[in-house]
């Protein structure tokens, strides 16, 4: 075994269990959040909306062709409009 990829991932897997041991804390911390804060936080209006224009979600469909590629050969070639 290569020596600087054994060091690589000894040190690499000690960084990972000290940074997961942090998250993991932080994710507990707030889940022993009150109850009647989480409640409060879900019952308040939100702070913006999402407007999606006219065009966003238009129907689309596929439009295939027969063409040539480069060695002569009929090849089907599709895209989306």
């Amino acid at each position: 075994m290569d020596r600087r990829s054994f060091l690589t991932a000894l040190f690499g897997g000690a960084a990972a269990t000290a940074i997961g041991g942090v998250a993991t804390s932080q994710i507990a911390a707030a889940a022993s959040a009150p109850l009647l804060e989480r409640t409060a936080l879900d019952e308040l209006e939100a702070e913006f909306t999402q407007y999606r224009g006219p065009r966003h979600r238009r129907p689309r469909r596929q439009v295939c062709e027969v063409r040539r590629n480069r060695f002569g050969r009929r090849v089907r070639v599709c895209r989306w409009i």
